[in-house]
């Protein structure tokens, strides 16, 4: 069953001019490094219509895994960060959410 009290957070982050993707490819790779508190869905895209923006979408298994993924003091996780900044030319867009429906699990009546 789909769950839609599982915390998000969307992500618009725009790449050094040639850079797009550079950051869509890493972050990506981010993606795979072990965190048992790490989210448990995620959806890296890029931009049609610009190249060096990424939008990144992640929902974690609840609350409390989100709380110890945003606290984790992990050097390997701090040292990919650190590279994603790098790739930025400025500050990434972040917004809290929390699934309301999805593709996956209908609504019942509505697939």
């Amino acid at each position: 069953m789909f769950e839609t009290t599982k915390p998000g957070v969307l992500l618009k982050m725009r790449a050094l001019p040639g850079q797009g993707d550079e950051l869509a490819e890493f972050i990506t790779d981010l993606h795979y490094v072990e965190d048992a508190d790490g989210p448990v869905d995620w959806l890296v895209c890029t931009d049609d219509e610009d190249p060096e923006a990424i939008w990144v979408t992640e929902f974690y298994r609840d609350q409390d895994s989100f709380d110890r993924h945003y606290a984790k003091t992990n050097e390997e996780i701090e040292r990919r960060h650190e590279r994603v900044i790098e790739l930025l030319a400025e500050p990434p867009l972040r917004v809290m959410v929390h699934p309301v429906a999805s593709s996956v699990d209908p609504l019942p009546g509505r697939g």
